[in-house]
């Protein structure tokens, strides 16, 4: 029988990368066409993936709070041109009028709940972390410059939590999690005990202040999420629960084509220019990362330099690659196996 080329595509690039393990899915007009692990959970134990190891897909995250949010709009109870200072009135008084579309896109101006490169939290606790941010100046006015920010989505999860009167995590555990049968999601950093989840490493090191990929090394990696930041990273989950968000996304149970379509509208700045990553063709909704090439358009999001989901919107594919390895280039990965698929990914190599 042929080698299945994708797995032998996966396979060299795991082995190219050093990511020890990997669990892929690949999702077409409803259908799952690929659902497939590869490697190792645990190269201590020497315990193998499988399809439902259980991965954290740090800001990954971001769509599904991003998400919470719209919903939250749709039921009228909010709108993206609030200001935050409204519904959290005890702020610092320069960012009451930083708004909830600023917040949602990375464009607050506000300084960073984690530390530069390490991207560490730099409070255990979120009213340590908001005294400390409040003595900083914000680092734009609201609107002028896209700059990617933990410290908005730890203001979106305290506006869920106040329009809503629940905890973030049961919120999204109500409204998301339970009525998809997403059973193997759950919140936790390394601290937690979470059964079925991988081992976490990283090919990453710190050399002149920036992170870049050791060739010939791994480490394991404790990776740190305090509760308040769960609206930013800290989800655990497995490729077959995301194939049920994915299917509910597609069926419109989530949100209605209206919302979805503000959720992966790329932000304007104040000067007219889509926000972004710079000198790449990521932009930024809210909540999820969107690429428009011609004849293709893709939005999702990446998660700790590990894991990626993302949806090829005219062709109607959703691939979803977890990774247990930081520094693994998953849209890379996910990339690779769109071109199986994509003859319009083929043409962008």
């Amino acid at each position: 029988m042929p080698a299945d080329p994708i797995d032998s595509y996966i396979q060299t690039a795991m082995q190219q990368q050093h990511i020890p393990g990997l669990t892929l899915a690949v999702v077409q007009a409803g259908v799952l066409l690929k659902q497939q692990s590869y490697g190792l959970a645990s190269l201590e134990l020497n315990v193998p993936t499988t399809v439902t190891t259980v991965y954290n897909i740090a800001s990954v995250m971001k769509m599904f709070t991003g998400t919470a949010i719209m919903i939250l709009i749709e039921a009228g109870q909010l709108a993206l041109t609030d200001p935050v200072g409204t519904i959290l009135p005890d702020l610092p008084p320069s960012w009451h009028e930083i708004t909830i579309y600023h917040l949602l896109t990375h464009t607050s101006g506000l300084p960073d709940v984690t530390e530069p490169v390490y991207g560490m939290f730099i409070a255990d606790t979120r009213d340590e972390a908001l005294r400390l941010l409040a003595a900083r100046p914000l680092l734009s006015r609201p609107g002028d410059i896209w700059r990617y920010n933990q410290t908005g989505y730890v203001l979106l999860g305290m506006v869920i939590e106040t329009l809503t009167g629940l905890p973030f995590d049961a919120f999204l555990t109500e409204r998301f999690f339970r009525p998809l049968g997403m059973s193997a999601t759950s919140f936790g950093d390394y601290n937690e005990i979470i059964r079925g989840r991988t081992t976490l490493y990283t090919r990453l090191e710190i050399r002149d202040n920036t992170l870049i990929p050791n060739p010939d090394k791994l480490w394991t990696f404790q990776y740190r999420c305090p509760a308040y930041a769960y609206p930013c990273a800290g989800l655990n989950t497995t490729v077959d629960d995301l194939v049920k968000w994915d299917a509910a996304l597609s069926a419109g149970s989530i949100l209605p084509p209206l919302g979805l379509e503000m959720l992966w509208s790329p932000v304007r700045l104040n000067d007219g220019t889509a926000g972004g990553i710079a000198g790449s063709v990521f932009r930024y909704g809210c909540g999820w990362m969107v690429v428009d090439r011609p004849g293709q358009r893709w939005v999702g999001h990446e998660g700790g330099a590990a894991s990626v989901y993302g949806r090829y919107l005219t062709d109607q594919l959703s691939i979803i690659v977890l990774t247990n390895c930081q520094g693994a280039e998953p849209i890379t990965l996910l990339e690779g196996v769109a071109a199986h698929y994509l003859p319009s990914v083929q043409a962008q190599e």
